[in-house]
């Protein structure tokens, strides 16, 4: 297992919580290249994501050739990143790369930066709101507002009631998502864990019409909190394939870039550091991990289309701002990086 401390140095691995670092540590592998050899080559399926430890490279594309050093500002970033290598690195002088799997990075970077929003966004429910009907408070929710009432309908008839006792668990952090909630009577709490499992933080309690369990749902990442009856609850809860179905296909509309228009604004929802390395043209950004805050900004007059470099962060992003009754469209399969070259 590669030594944790070396992602600090990095983009986007510095923002990664230790316990997501120390997992990603077990999936990566240090390398040692001598001159002349080839670290990968442009074109090849880019399976995991390369950063430069130590030593001197060359990246050579179609446009010529540029050397690449630790140290260099440049070197924060992944080398040629993106599905396949953009570019052929060669090593010139005794050079260290570290490589860490590029699907599980993606994966932490989307669950980390979303996370909680089963439970912080969702706020604490007032005893008010346990006097309210499950089924009126549900339809208050934003994102119904552009769901066919045809789905809504299925909705309501393929949820199936389930029941809880006090200090039960009805959804835990980090199994995968299996149902969206809603609950009919009663109370929960929702917890987030520390790594250890050791001790726990309230996020919040929730009442009648509250719902959750989305964010899993969305992005098929592992549940960011752990949910518990504070009270015998009943809820009823939607299938993840009904889910999918019925609620997350019509609030994740996809479009492609060619076709932007002028009320169109496009929101970049990566991390800072890589939105200054080289963005589209235009773009504006929101990290999905502030998204939440900065959403309360957004003009509800225009349209939203949102990207990262693979489309998973960028699915959680739109979902949440159709929540928040924005009208936001997710850029398809994402804007890879060697395409977003204007830098901030």
């Amino acid at each position: 297992m590669v030594n944790i401390n070396l992602f600090r140095h990095f983009v986007p691995l510095q923002s990664l919580v230790p316990a997501d670092r120390l997992q990603l540590a077990k999936q990566s592998s240090l390398v040692n290249y001598q001159p002349g050899q080839v670290l990968f080559s442009r074109g090849e399926l880019a399976r995991t994501q390369a950063f430069l430890i130590e030593g001197e490279i060359e990246l050579q594309d179609e446009s010529g050739a540029r050397r690449l050093k630790f140290g260099d500002s440049e070197a924060r970033y992944a080398l040629a990143p993106g599905q396949r290598r953009a570019q052929t690195a060669l090593c010139l002088k005794p050079a260290q790369v570290l490589f860490v799997d590029r699907e599980l990075l993606d994966l932490m970077l989307a669950w980390s930066q979303t996370g909680g929003l089963e439970a912080r966004e969702l706020g604490t429910a007032s005893d008010a709101d346990d006097d309210h009907d499950w089924m009126t408070a549900l339809l208050q929710n934003k994102a119904f507002l552009r769901i066919p009432p045809g789905n809504i309908a299925q909705i309501f008839a393929s949820m199936e009631p389930v029941v809880f006792e006090a200090g039960q668990i009805i959804i835990r952090q980090g199994d995968p998502g299996d149902y969206y909630y809603v609950i009919t009577d009663g109370r929960a709490q929702v917890v987030l864990e520390d790594s250890s499992g050791n001790s726990e933080e309230e996020l919040a309690q929730l009442g009648v019409g509250r719902v959750f369990g989305e964010e899993a749902l969305v992005s098929g990442e592992p549940r960011n909190a752990t949910v518990r009856a504070l009270s015998r609850c009943a809820l009823m809860r939607l299938s993840s394939a009904a889910f999918a179905r019925l609620l997350k296909a019509p609030l994740l509309r996809e479009v492609q870039l060619g076709d932007i228009h002028p009320n169109v604004r496009l929101v970049d929802v990566r991390l800072p550091g890589e939105f200054e390395r080289g963005h589209w043209p235009g773009a504006v950004n929101l990290p999905l991990g502030r998204l939440r805050t900065l959403a309360q900004n957004l003009d509800p007059a225009h349209e939203y289309w949102v990207y990262c470099d693979t489309g998973r962060r960028s699915a959680s992003a739109v979902f949440l701002l159709n929540e928040r009754g924005l009208d936001a469209k997710l850029v398809r399969g994402g804007i890879g990086v060697a395409q977003l070259t204007e830098a901030a």
